[in-house]
């Protein structure tokens, strides 16, 4: 949790409008809980900025793994292209040589227990 102190009659106030109808569903769901309507409101906000601080990392990790699909992407087209080049002067060796390092692509999906993926 991000609160490090209990919020008091010193703490930082803020003055809010909530839309009709917000108090008495606040106020409700700290009855449930069992905690006064200001400790139901900041609980209910750290829980919402930490798990926003989660999807930035997720979303930070999934445009990285972008990047490295990308980068794979721009490497595998260079690679065909030099063997298709190779091809066409003649150079079958040489053409075999560029694709060998990509035959794994080749390969069927096998099941793996790690990730779940098929």
């Amino acid at each position: 949790m991000m609160q490090t102190k209990k919020a008091g009659r010193g703490s930082d106030q803020f003055p809010l409008r909530l839309p009709d109808g917000m108090r008495d569903a606040i106020k409700a769901a700290a009855d449930i809980s069992g905690r006064s309507m200001n400790v139901e409101i900041v609980s209910r906000l750290e829980a919402s900025l930490a798990n926003a601080e989660l999807e930035d990392a997720e979303r930070r990790e999934y445009d990285r793994r972008i990047r490295v699909l990308l980068d794979n992407e721009a490497r595998m087209k260079d690679h065909f292209k030099n063997a298709l080049n190779a091809l066409a002067s003649g150079d079958a060796d040489k053409a075999q040589q560029i694709l060998t390092p990509l035959a794994w692509y080749e390969r069927p999906a096998t099941n793996d227990s790690n990730n779940g993926e098929a």
